[in-house]
């Protein structure tokens, strides 16, 4: 098996330009929040922890962002950027990595205060970064926490909107199809398989990413439009957004309802919130499998 060392989604990314306007409209959507944090290198970000992965809203200061991973985006861009794989040593995916003729930056160890009733703490965490563009889109990196007991906290995890898990993760691409090579070299053969109307689907562990052709995902989310400022890397691809399980489907929209919250039921039963409220990410809520 491919990258062995890589076992599910952890978490993704999404850049925004406004920390607590983001904040503000996931509270909204009936999200339980962790208390804002400060990497050690000076970005800010809110985290919304559930199960077993989570949501990272992540603010640049103005000086950081053009040095930043994502400064092939344009400055006003607000979505999402980057998938945290899961893994049991990002040491080790390094070498999976070289194994395969991939050449990554050595793994980078960071951190940040969580400020917690009893005093702070720091969260601390070894990463291994994907090349750039090696799968096009989305940008991948490898999260390997060591101290997953100040980022997994149960407080965090009770969602008056009864989130569970992020089930799957949404991108669009002109032609799915040519994906495929690539992400076969990276995962194996056996986490590959096509979706109807020219699709594709990879997955490994608890990580599930659909790639919808842009007519595929029309059909299925009118009226959600690919943003600007997208960078060059991502060959016309776009890493939209989640579909995010909840508890009872009735009472997350009872909430909304409650919350003025703008959303679409579509064709499938699922709640459809659109990209500008989420903070730049597409989040679609379903009864959880």
């Amino acid at each position: 098996m491919s990258l062995p060392s890589v076992t599910g989604l952890d978490h993704y990314i999404i850049r925004v330009n406004d920390l607590q306007a983001a904040t503000d409209r996931y509270v909204k959507l009936g999200f339980s929040l962790a208390p804002q944090g400060r990497h050690h290198r000076g970005t800010r970000n809110q985290t919304i922890i559930l199960d077993a992965n989570y949501l990272e809203l992540l603010y640049f200061p103005e000086e950081l962002k053009a040095d930043s991973r994502f400064g092939g985006f344009a400055d006003a861009y607000e979505g999402p950027v980057s998938t945290a794989l899961q893994t049991t040593d990002s040491t080790a995916v390094h070498a999976e990595l070289a194994r395969l003729g991939i050449t990554a930056e050595p793994p980078l160890s960071g951190g940040r205060p969580v400020h917690l009733p009893d005093g702070s703490e720091d969260a601390a965490w070894n990463n291994t970064q994907f090349p750039a563009g090696l799968l096009g889109v989305p940008d991948f990196f490898t999260c390997g926490h060591l101290t997953r007991h100040l980022v997994y906290r149960p407080e965090w995890q009770d969602h008056a909107n009864g989130a569970r898990r992020i089930e799957s993760l949404i991108a669009v691409h002109p032609d799915p199809s040519s994906l495929r090579a690539e992400y076969e070299r990276v995962f194996g053969a056996i986490a590959i398989r096509e979706l109807p109307d020219g699709g594709l689907q990879v997955r490994r562990g608890s990580l599930r990413i659909d790639f919808l052709s842009p007519a595929a995902f029309e059909q299925r989310y009118p009226r959600v439009h690919v943003p600007a400022g997208l960078p060059a890397s991502a060959q016309g691809g776009w890493f939209a957004g989640s579909v995010i399980g909840v508890r009872d489907l009735a009472k997350t929209r009872a909430l909304f309802d409650a919350n003025q919250v703008r959303y679409q039921a579509n064709a499938q039963g699922e709640l459809v919130v659109a990209p500008e409220d989420g903070a730049g990410a597409l989040q679609v809520f379903v009864q959880e499998a």
